[in-house]
């Protein structure tokens, strides 16, 4: 099993460009397979929406905090790095129009020698999508289609997508990203609708904050859409992130679990200081089976 981490960098003092770049360092360094960024554009003080990954539905950012746009976030780590993937811990595809994303994530596949791995979602936040001035409604049906029209723009010569959102004809859309035929898309979420997308268009799924027995459930859903779909798990992958804090010594018998049910990577949503960021790190590398390379 591979690890990852994914951190928020905020734009804080102490926590722009320097502090994604020195983590991101120290996370290739110290052995870890990935890094990845989170995406909101907006948030709101009070929100009716319901946050899933919470027990009471509340969202856990302070107030006046925000996020940097993930692809810059990653695009600051590809400069300072060489070897592990980078990836967004998930976008929500559908507020960015796809045409225009395709290339932002192209130009991150070149700049970083091909390691983007390209996590998507539709979100939890209403009120955010309102904020975006896209339509609440069929998000689900806009999300498929987004995926399939940037595909699309990545693999065909000239590119023509006819949907219900989008259409065009004999689109000049180069260049290509590095990675043959594209980034892979990791496709985010823990409903029935995200597993079902996973399985139609996605090269993985990405699950988050799953005890074992839900993770088991999921993965049941999962192989039965992919079925379904003509595929299995043979071409798939199957990414696992949750929040730690705290002692490293309860993660053992959860990744345990968790690999044996065939997790491929798990992502650590790591709560990183701004000062000692490698110590930090590397109490977590000590306790994880990580790439021989390591430097710790």
């Amino acid at each position: 099993m591979r690890y990852g981490v994914v951190q928020i960098v905020d734009g804080e003092p102490g926590r722009g460009i320097e502090f994604a770049q020195s983590t991101a360092v120290a996370v290739e360094e110290l052995g870890f397979d990935s890094y990845w960024a989170p995406d909101h554009v907006v948030f709101f003080d009070e929100f009716e929406s319901e946050y899933p990954h919470s027990d009471d539905g509340t969202f856990g950012f302070k107030q006046d905090q925000g996020l940097l746009e993930p692809l810059m976030v990653l695009q600051a780590a590809a400069a300072v790095t060489s070897r592990i993937r980078l990836g967004t811990s998930v976008e929500v595809i559908t507020e960015r129009h796809p045409v225009e994303r395709a290339k932002h994530v192209t130009t991150l596949d070149h700049f970083s020698g091909g390691r983007v791995d390209y996590g998507v979602g539709i979100g939890w936040n209403r009120e955010e999508y309102a904020a975006v001035g896209v339509p609440w409604e069929r998000r689900g049906a806009r999300a498929d289609e987004y995926i399939q029209v940037m595909k699309a723009l990545w693999t065909q010569h000239r590119a023509t997508f006819e949907g219900e959102f989008v259409s065009f004809r004999d689109v000049v859309a180069f260049p290509k990203p590095v990675q043959d035929p594209h980034p892979p898309v990791l496709v985010g979420g823990i409903s029935k609708g995200a597993i079902r997308r996973a399985a139609r268009f996605g090269e993985g799924w990405y699950g988050w904050k799953m005890t074992p027995d839900e993770l088991r459930d999921a993965l049941a859903l999962l192989d039965s859409e992919l079925e379904a779909a003509g595929r299995d798990r043979d071409d798939f992958r199957i990414v696992l992130g949750m929040p730690h804090w705290g002692d490293t010594d309860d993660l053992a018998p959860y990744l345990e679990q968790v690999e044996a049910l065939g997790v491929d990577e798990f992502v650590l949503g790591l709560s990183i200081p701004r000062r000692d960021t490698r110590q930090f790190l590397e109490k977590y590398a000590a306790e994880l089976p990580l790439g021989s390379d390591a430097a710790v």
